[in-house]
């Protein structure tokens, strides 16, 4: 019984999560009510989830009750960060996050059993299995024959990091310049929405958790509408690794002020269709991120991206 009210409050959750990805989408301010049927039409779903959902949204103070019934927002959304799923417990958090860690630092062998992992970490078969279903969701880990998981260390250890780089460097700023790239204007739209918020922030009060959705965000939107399918899943299933290896790598706050100031500058040359410059644009944001050092403002910074903004 327990299992299947989590298995409820996660598909309210990522219903929640949909309902605000619509509203930036459409540019939604804070104030605009949001309508039960349409979007109940827009999602495929009854207005009982979508009522879930928006009560889902209500604990987190994004939207509120109108006196007139139903809800309207309370913040903008492209402001908010995202939802963290509440259905997956603190325990399997913490398992996640301890195979993640050990994976990085090399101190798993390739092949598991949830046995052997039950042991390593002291945990319940079922804490274990979940931790395990969700990293290969991510694509960390795979189902071997028998009882063994398969783990990829290579996707989140310290010298994949450089093997990353040489990956992104041969592949995103090529996506860009594809001949049949597809610009999807909403939602770079959406993602200007949250950068512009990011770029108004200063370091103190720079949002890092929706600088990480935006980031994410942006670098899917890139290898989805590259045009060429098996370009497209590569990059996209590589992004999902990169964005659990994070977990392992510090970086300074005025870098990510810095990236998104990049984002937006790539994203301005996509909406323009100077795709040759959006490449060279990414090459040099992807160099830079890499070396993830401090910088001074108007020092340091290719005159690349001083002539495209």
């Amino acid at each position: 019984m327990e299992a299947e009210t989590k298995k409820v409050r996660h598909r309210h959750i990522e219903l929640a999560q949909k309902i605000l990805d619509i509203a930036i989408e459409r540019g939604m301010a804070r104030g605009d009510r949001l309508p039960e049927q349409a979007l109940a039409s827009r999602c495929n779903v009854s207005r009982t989830p979508i009522r879930k959902a928006l009560q889902v949204l209500g604990e987190r103070s994004v939207v509120t009750a109108d006196s007139e019934g139903g809800y309207v927002l309370a913040i903008d959304p492209a402001s908010f960060p995202g939802l963290e799923d509440e259905a997956t417990s603190n325990e399997e958090a913490e398992l996640y996050n301890a195979i993640l860690r050990d994976l990085s630092a090399g101190r798993l062998p390739e092949s598991q059993t949830i046995a052997a992992l039950q042991r390593r970490y002291n945990a319940p078969r079922s804490t274990v299995q979940n931790a395990l279903i969700k990293l290969s969701e991510e694509n960390l880990v795979e189902r071997a024959p028998g009882q063994q998981w398969l783990m990829k260390q290579f996707a989140i250890s310290s010298d994949a990091l450089a093997k990353s780089l040489e990956f992104r460097l041969a592949c995103e700023p090529l996506a860009l310049t594809m001949p049949g790239f597809r610009k999807d204007l909403a939602a770079l739209a959406s993602l200007r929405q949250s950068m512009e918020i990011l770029r108004g922030m200063g370091e103190a009060a720079f949002d890092q958790k929706l600088f990480e959705r935006t980031d994410f965000d942006f670098h899917m939107l890139v290898a989805k509408s590259c045009g060429n399918p098996f370009m497209s899943e590569t990059l996209l299933n590589h992004h999902r690794r990169r964005r659990n290896s994070q977990l392992a790598v510090h970086v300074n706050v005025f870098r990510l002020a810095q990236s998104n100031i990049e984002h937006i500058q790539i994203l301005e040359q996509i909406e323009r269709g100077q795709m040759d410059l959006a490449g060279d644009l990414m090459r040099v944001h992807i160099q830079l991120s890499h070396s993830q050092r401090p910088r001074l403002a108007g020092r340091g910074v290719p005159s690349l991206f001083k002539v495209a903004g």
